[in-house]
């Protein structure tokens, strides 16, 4: 790395890669969820409770995934406009330097691992 911090511009671009792959597979996923949902046969009434109870479930799943990835969609646009702000890869409570290893698995990550645990003890 260039500097305390600072990444270099190879390593933007690859982040910016990560990212815009990333979202790239949701928006696959949630274009496939809502293909599932209206290529249902929507004609009828289920014959039978479990049915009703299976269809309530899935459509509840689907939305509860759509919304889950919604925010992950935001954290990618968020992370992006880092990058160009140069300010990728710091956290935004310490300020410390986010390790490599926790951005190549999680590029969109706004905190390092201290300060992510002490967010999910605290119920944020």
């Amino acid at each position: 790395m260039a500097g305390e911090g600072t990444l270099t511009k190879m390593e933007r671009q690859h982040y910016e890669h990560l990212l815009q792959k990333e979202k790239e597979r949701i928006l696959r996923a949630i274009g496939v969820l809502k293909e599932d949902t209206t290529g249902k046969d929507e004609g009828g009434i289920p014959t039978h409770i479990a049915d009703l109870g299976t269809d309530v479930f899935e459509k509840n799943l689907e939305l509860d995934l759509t919304n889950s990835e919604g925010k992950i969609l935001q954290a990618i646009g968020e992370a992006l406009e880092r990058i160009n702000a140069e300010e990728f890869g710091t956290c935004e409570l310490c300020g410390k330097t986010i390790p490599k290893n926790r951005l190549e698995a999680l590029p969109y990550a706004r905190y390092c691992i201290e300060c992510q645990r002490e967010k999910e003890k605290s119920g944020e």
